[in-house]
């Protein structure tokens, strides 16, 4: 699995690009490898957890408007999950 951390370089950009970033045929959405994603708060990027080979994830993210544009750069991490946790932590 990989986290992808995007890092917006302009937000009105990212903000025209976001209905073509969803619509890419070539994109993470499109080739079904998000497993999760969402903005950063305050609104300076976004993380997306995805699934699927180093080669499908750069191919991917290569083709998002967000990162051919410029608006962002992209960050991608392999990581190996090792535990899940299906219910929420008490006091969370």
């Amino acid at each position: 699995m990989f986290l992808v951390l995007l890092k917006y370089r302009s937000l009105e950009t990212i903000d025209t690009l976001l209905e073509q970033h969803y619509a890419n045929p070539d994109g993470a959405f499109a080739q079904g490898l998000v497993r999760l994603a969402g903005r950063l708060e305050p609104r300076t990027g976004g993380l997306m957890v995805l699934d699927g080979t180093r080669e499908d994830v750069e191919r991917a993210v290569a083709s998002d408007p967000f990162i051919t544009s410029g608006a962002a750069t992209a960050e991608i991490t392999e990581f190996i999950p090792t535990r899940q946790i299906s219910e929420p932590v008490s006091g969370s």
